[in-house]
């Protein structure tokens, strides 16, 4: 009775919004104030408290972008995606783009810090979601999104996280405008286990059945973002063309030799750092001291995460893709990965 009693008023509310406001506001726009209200309302407590959060997944929609490009999304990813081929690109702007589950958060944390002098005081202040903001969202409690980046100052450099294929960057990047890029690869075994159970926990993103069914989705381009290949072929290509504007790195590379990758973001986002600094900011970003880091670990996203699931830094190892898939189905993906990177001279470490 109280979940409809509270929906019913916000029913109403938004409903004498739309006809005053909302025919005006750009979708985005319009969705930010309605999470707002919801927010207000205390809804998202109300489904946490009754558990219906987590029994409300939202579904995989195939969206056509307004240039044309399809990708299956989870239905919340699918509001910003025109405003983002629209969004306008600074020539300080620093993009992390990767799959989901290939060591984005992780490397978010890096380059923020190197954007920022190795402030490890300032970055433990605030969290990563409000210094980072992610691209592909709108604006909402604890997260920042596309509507904060449009009102970044121009006095402090943006370090955006997104998730979307190339084909979906702004127009400017696109078109050659000047920024940085840093793209994080991970081996595909390990990024599937990983993924599988992000979606175990993640509010915002659909159940993903039984793990024989999720990879079975995975190897069939049925997973939100679209496929693996070709979101990672497509930014090698394109790093192989412009390594002045494009880092490629992998997961892999991260957990080998942490210290050499931050020198190396470091040199190519052209900040110096002393060996201290460099030292400070390696110590800071190791998976073991980023998993107990409030900033950082999601604890304080309980309307987007449920932990009790998974956690969201939940090993960070290499080669953990072997306590889940059978033998049928590593070397079912096996012909499948060599059959995609024919030709491409990319290859990745998959575990000993």
């Amino acid at each position: 009775m109280l979940v409809l009693t509270v929906t019913g008023t916000l029913a109403a509310m938004l409903a004498l919004i739309s006809y005053f406001k909302l025919k005006s506001m750009r979708l985005v726009d319009r969705v930010k104030l309605q999470m707002a209200i919801h927010t207000k309302l205390r809804i998202p407590q109300l489904l946490q408290i009754t558990g219906l959060d987590t029994r409300m997944k939202p579904k995989l929609t195939q969206f056509t972008a307004s240039n044309g490009f399809k990708i299956l999304l989870p239905a919340s990813f699918t509001v910003a995606v025109n405003e983002v081929l629209k969004f306008k690109v600074r020539e300080d702007d620093v993009f992390i783009v990767t799959y989901p589950k290939a060591g984005t958060t992780w490397t978010q944390e890096i380059v923020w810090l190197i954007c920022n002098d190795g402030n490890i005081e300032g970055a433990n202040k605030q969290l990563l979601t409000l210094r980072s903001p992610f691209l592909e969202i709108v604006d909402c409690h604890l997260r920042n999104g596309i509507q904060s980046l449009e009102n970044w100052s121009k006095s402090s450099q943006r370090v955006i996280k997104t998730h979307l294929p190339y084909e979906l960057l702004p127009e400017d990047i696109r078109k050659g405008k000047k920024c940085k890029i840093i793209y994080v690869a991970r081996n595909p075994k390990d990024l599937c286990v990983s993924y599988y159970h992000f979606h175990r926990l993640a509010k915002r993103m659909p159940d993903p059945g039984t793990w024989p069914e999720f990879f079975t989705n995975f190897c069939s381009r049925k997973v939100g973002f679209g496929d693996w290949f070709d979101h990672t072929l497509k930014f090698w290509e394109k790093y192989q063309e412009d390594k002045e504007r494009i880092y490629f790195v992998t997961y892999e590379d991260l957990k080998k030799d942490l210290r050499k990758v931050v020198e190396s973001i470091s040199k190519f986002l052209e900040k110096k750092f002393s060996e201290q600094q460099l030292d400070a900011i390696s110590e800071h970003c190791t998976f073991d001291s980023m998993s107990k880091n409030k900033s950082i670990n999601m604890s304080s996203h309980p309307n987007f995460m449920d932990l009790t699931k998974s956690k969201f830094m939940r090993k960070g190892q290499v080669g953990d893709w072997k306590n889940h898939f059978t033998i049928n189905q590593s070397l079912a993906f096996d012909e499948l990965y060599q059959e995609k990177i024919k030709g491409t001279r990319f290859n990745i470490f998959f575990g000993n």
